[in-house]
């Protein structure tokens, strides 16, 4: 049986080992990983559009576990770009980073020039994200349940709700919500084309990894609903 100080020995090495993954020259093979990861997130949002149709045309509990995969997939991405997969070069200070950084935020910001909505939006979406995997499900101090912070959310109407200002569902049951699952994927699909944009050597291959990003549209609610509009 581990003890407490083995367990600590153990993350701390394996957390050091995903950094020198990063920047050190190893043996072995790797590949585009991020497909996969957008890949499942896609099929999560199938599943997410039939469960949202069967009910009240937005209540879907795949937004919990779709919305975190999202950010694997452009986490991923923002590794093989740098690595120079796509064609135009490697950025060794920027894998530095991605192992370094709490998160890949300030990064996406600072190198991609990312302004105005597409960085208010992809903000929003990170603490979201925390929401998600590092809950606080106790109650947040409002009459209607939605933490101040996240109040924006409620604002755009992308949470599932009684629309009630007195009473609503519990935080995590407005997360599962088709309109924020929709609004993730609308906003990373912007996000990863400009990052994309700086890395393909060929605008032809550009184009056709984009579509991976933008299949989410062909699975989503067509009568039931109306898309948010950001």
């Amino acid at each position: 049986m581990l003890i407490c100080g083995d367990h600590v020995k153990i993350m701390s090495a394996a957390r050091k080992d995903r950094k020198a993954r990063l920047t050190e020259s190893r043996s072995g093979s790797w590949g585009s990983s991020s497909q996969d990861y957008i890949r499942h997130a896609t099929k999560l949002f199938e599943h997410s559009t039939s469960c949202a149709r069967s009910g009240d045309g937005n209540c879907s509990a795949y937004t919990l576990s779709g919305l975190p995969i999202l950010f694997s997939a452009i986490r991923a991405m923002l590794i093989e770009s740098n690595s120079g997969m796509y064609g135009l070069g490697r950025d060794e200070n920027a894998l530095k980073r991605l192992g370094d950084d709490p998160n890949e935020l300030h990064l996406i910001v600072e190198k991609y020039r990312l302004s105005g909505e597409h960085e208010f939006c992809l903000s929003l979406l990170y603490e979201v994200r925390n929401e998600i995997i590092h809950p606080a499900h106790m109650p947040a101090g409002t009459s209607h349940g939605t933490p101040v912070d996240m109040l924006r959310l409620r604002e755009l109407d992308l949470l599932q709700s009684t629309c009630n200002d007195n009473s609503n569902y519990i935080w995590m049951a407005q997360l599962q919500s088709h309109r924020l699952f929709r609004w993730a994927f609308s906003t990373i699909e912007d996000v990863a084309a400009i990052i994309l944009k700086e890395h393909h050597a060929s605008q032809e291959d550009f184009i056709f990894y984009m579509q991976s990003y933008s299949k989410y549209k062909e699975y989503d609610l067509v009568a039931v609903g109306t898309p948010v509009t950001r």
